[in-house]
């Protein structure tokens, strides 16, 4: 008898040192078991919009002005912008997104404020007058710095009473230096 090289058949009988092929059952609890020994990981993105959110409320709260405020905010969305596109996380970038509009918001308060205080003081509220002597009138209008007084007399009224009062804003106050007109009645009383 001759013998004949082995072939595949041949081989495959002939016992191995390699393990057999891992069956899918054992791959399974091969990463069970890696999983467990994996120690559990922070939820980041949740960490970071958590501490964008406490630290623009405790700004907010330390009574921060309105551009240290939106400083902290931009640079709070910044950071989440950073993590955003890190973690590729569309929630993240949507907070991101919400604080860009909160800047934004703060910067308009800002401006609008300077422009009501340009537009000057608080005036007093607009006394009313009508139907008290003249004296009296003049007296509750100079409680509030100088004015300057237009007074009409006219025809009719009782005398020194005033009839009708002008020189208010369209918010009902005045300041010092307004130009208050009153008319006053010139009629003797009747006996």
């Amino acid at each position: 008898m001759s013998e004949q090289p082995p072939t595949a058949d041949d081989a495959s009988m002939q016992p191995t040192d390699e393990p057999p092929p891992p069956t899918a059952a054992a791959a399974l609890r091969r990463r069970r078991s890696r999983a467990r020994s994996r120690p559990p990981q922070l939820p980041w993105d949740g960490v970071a919009i958590a501490a964008a959110v406490a630290v623009v409320a405790l700004a907010a709260l330390s009574g921060a002005g309105g551009s240290v405020l939106m400083a902290v905010v931009l640079l709070a969305g910044l950071a989440l912008v950073v993590v955003a596109a890190l973690r590729r996380d569309a929630a993240v970038a949507a907070v991101a997104a919400a604080f860009a509009a909160g800047v934004v918001l703060i910067a308009t308060g800002i401006a609008l404020g300077d422009r009501a205080q340009a537009a000057g003081g608080r005036g007093s509220p607009f006394p009313a007058v009508v139907g008290l002597p003249l004296t009296r009138a003049r007296a509750l209008f100079d409680r509030h710095g100088p004015v300057r007084y237009v007074i009409r007399r006219v025809s009719y009224g009782a005398r020194g009473t005033v009839l009708r009062a002008t020189g208010y804003s369209t918010d009902g106050t005045y300041g010092p230096g307004s130009t208050i007109t009153l008319v006053v009645g010139s009629r003797p009383p009747q006996p």
